[in-house]
């Protein structure tokens, strides 16, 4: 059984919970909707809140869920993970039920899961999503960033995989984004469960990275045809950047992991830190260093990253440019109306005839000819 569990919350979260289940992660499931959980069939544990039908994207919907029911939800979740050593909560940060519910969830479990760290894997939209998500991922991400015992948050960034597959659908970008996120966890893991002569990178190794408060990113860099020390710092430098989490955008590194795989002569290029110029020298370092005969790779953990200014600004500033727009529109919304500008022609209705019956020989007489 692995060591990392996985609880999805909403229809995003649930998803991301069915990819895990796969790959034989403990996994549980959260929503207010049970049309969107049903769907997934590998989740064996699954929690519908009572009285609910979806949140349509309202946040304030997902928090009042779990608001009504944080005993029944905390119970849940108590009884449906055993034997782990962190949970992570997936869910989406632009929808309502997980973007409403997770932040708070997050806070409550921190304190009631005894021995097991707790942190996320949350989903960033597009940049090309509406008013209304931006909005919601803007407020979800403010709430998780001021949680005070969280560890790990892993920012899925599904503009990332959107530069790698421009003509892709959206459901096959939400699908890779899933899949190589939870398969870059699980790469970890399989890599603890190896034994070297050169460096161990164990299990203790790894939960005491994912145990970072703050970001939390995984890359892995081939670096095959890299003939000196700047090119391999370099190929680790540019994984970062187009790895499927949010891109690192400023120095600040508290813990970080660094794993090669591949013959030994090219790991002799491997130069720490030349490594970490650009990012920092972390605070520790744990490192892993396997000699096989398959093509050699570099994965990557950096862990205590600040929340990224930068791609949030790029979600909020279509807010603040069109904040005026929207301010009215809600403004509309609440006050428009219309006044028709015939009233007066609601004089000109028939009314009905009031007639009295006659007898036919009476209708008879009247067509007579005199």
């Amino acid at each position: 059984m692995k060591s990392i569990g996985i609880l999805g919350v909403g229809q995003a979260g649930g998803n991301i919970a069915e990819i895990a289940s796969a790959l034989n992660f403990p996994t549980a499931l959260i929503n207010t909707n049970q049309r969107d959980g049903v769907v997934n069939t590998r989740v064996e544990k699954k929690f519908f809140v009572p009285g609910y039908n979806g949140a349509g994207q309202d946040r304030s919907l997902g928090l009042r869920a779990l608001q009504e029911n944080y005993k029944e939800i905390i119970d849940f979740v108590n009884s449906s993970f055993k034997n782990i050593k962190l949970l992570l909560v997936a869910f989406s940060t632009d929808g309502g039920t997980g973007s409403g519910m997770s932040p708070m969830l997050i806070d409550l479990l921190i304190d009631q899961l005894p021995g097991i760290k707790v942190g996320a894997i949350a989903i960033i939209p597009e940049r090309n999503v509406l008013a209304g998500n931006r909005i919601n991922t803007a407020e979800c991400i403010e709430e998780l960033s001021n949680i005070e015992g969280i560890s790990s948050v892993f920012l899925v960034d599904n503009d990332q995989m959107r530069k790698q597959k421009p003509q892709s659908s959206k459901h096959e970008i939400y699908l890779s984004a899933n899949l190589q996120a939870i398969e870059s966890i699980n790469h970890l893991l399989k890599i603890t469960k190896k034994s070297s002569f050169f460096g161990n990178f164990d299990e203790t190794d790894l939960m005491n990275i994912l145990g970072s408060r703050g970001v939390t990113i995984i890359s892995s860099a081939p670096i095959t045809d890299a003939k000196n020390t700047s090119e391999v710092s370099k190929k680790v430098q540019v994984s970062w950047e187009n790895s499927i989490f949010c891109p690192v955008e400023s120095q600040g590194v508290i813990r970080a992991g660094l794993i090669y795989e591949g013959p030994e002569n090219i790991s002799k290029l491997i130069n720490v830190p030349s490594i970490f110029e650009r990012v920092g020298e972390p605070l520790q370092l744990f490192e892993g260093t396997y000699i096989t005969e398959s093509d050699p790779t570099i994965t990557t953990v950096l862990a205590g990253l600040s929340f990224p200014t930068r791609r949030m600004l790029s979600v909020e500033e279509s807010i603040e440019k069109n904040k005026e727009r929207l301010q009215n529109l809600v403004k509309k919304e609440n006050t428009q109306n219309y006044e028709s500008g015939i009233r007066w022609a609601s004089n000109l209705k028939l009314m009905k005839q009031n007639s009295k019956p006659v007898s036919i020989t009476t209708k008879l007489n009247k067509y007579q000819k005199k």
